[in-house]
């Protein structure tokens, strides 16, 4: 399994029969698919069909128009949406067919972000064996930093790393708006991105959801996490949304500390299936917190409920930032602390 800047690199010593492309980030995801359309067009498959996935039928088509051959067919490169799970037989099929693959078609494979049990499984092995599957995953901290830095010098743009954290700050989640961003920068011919420039074009790109919200909390960092809440609030993201985004993280952390107690945490994380980097995060809160605490805010949760059903009285939206703070500080911030969070 390799990354969208990897793939850059294999691409230079010539093409594979077959690719799978997917992740979470888009913008990475598309700069994949667009890098292997362009090369395998620079050496003659300069054909593209694209066929989407979304039922039985689907499979069977796909299966069918792959392998046609005609004398007079022309070499094309097969883009394949997938939104649609395999039966048993068809994964079958699909190992099948890429082992044996079709001279004339570069076989691509688009899916969004696939889970472990996915990248697991016979035919996305089958892949990685002969082709290529590459895995644009949504990029933090240093590696958004990076990506940017990159980004400016592939358009002869120099960018200060302060201005590249800057950027990564105000563009956190949506890298589509922050390279059109380097592009209309270029455009106007400016060849050094740096503060000063970012001051007198200053913008908030951070394109963010209940799920970044969340991820904000369990990593336990109270101004990201009331940043990200105003944010959507003031998107006109629905109360019912982040309090249901909320309430299912605190039913985890207590679903987590009574296993703790009886498990170990390999164990929860095998069962849990959680990633590496958001298992370490849990792992340092359940440190920080109690039974008691998750209680509290349980019921904190169901009080919001009612506010938002019209059976209490109170500010919903003014609850639920609270309760971010409460939550993203493991209980500690306090009523005269609340400056630090404040608009």
């Amino acid at each position: 399994m390799i990354t969208p800047e990897q793939l850059t690199q294999q691409l230079t010593k010539g093409l594979a029969p077959c690719y799978l492309c997917f992740g979470d980030e888009p913008e990475r995801l598309q700069s994949s698919i667009d890098s292997i359309w362009q090369t395998a067009k620079h050496v003659g498959f300069d054909e593209r069909q694209v066929v989407v996935i979304e039922s039985a039928s689907d499979w069977q088509e796909f299966f069918f128009s792959y392998q046609e051959q005609s004398l007079f067919a022309r070499m094309r490169v097969m883009q394949v949406h997938l939104s649609a799970k395999m039966t048993a037989a068809q994964s079958e099929k699909m190992q099948q067919l890429v082992n044996a693959p079709n001279p004339d078609v570069i076989l691509v494979f688009r899916a969004g972000a696939l889970d472990r049990q996915a990248q697991e499984s016979k035919w996305v092995k089958a892949i990685e064996t002969v082709g290529c599957v590459v895995n644009s995953k949504a990029l933090q901290g240093r590696p958004l930093i990076d990506w940017l830095m990159g980004q400016a010098k592939q358009l002869n743009m120099e960018m200060t790393p302060d201005a590249a954290q800057w950027l990564a700050h105000w563009s956190e989640g949506n890298l589509l708006a922050a390279k059109q961003s380097l592009l209309r920068w270029q455009l106007q011919g400016v060849t050094m991105v740096d503060h000063q420039l970012l001051d007198g074009d200053q913008q908030d790109w951070a394109r963010f959801d209940v799920f970044a919200l969340v991820d904000a909390v369990s990593h336990m960092n109270v101004l990201n996490s009331v940043r990200i809440y105003d944010r959507l609030v003031d998107e006109g993201e629905d109360a019912v949304l982040i309090l249901w985004s909320l309430s299912r993280e605190v039913r985890l952390w207590q679903t987590l500390l009574f296993e703790s107690q009886q498990k170990s945490w390999s164990q929860i994380v095998s069962d849990h299936r959680l990633w590496r980097d958001r298992a370490e995060r849990l792992q340092r809160l359940l440190k920080q917190i109690t039974p008691a605490m998750v209680s509290q805010w349980q019921t904190a949760l169901l009080k919001i409920d009612k506010i938002i059903k019209g059976q209490g009285i109170g500010d919903a939206y003014l609850s639920l930032r609270w309760m971010v703070a409460d939550l993203a500080s493991a209980g500690k911030v306090l009523p005269s602390r609340l400056s630090i969070i404040e608009k």
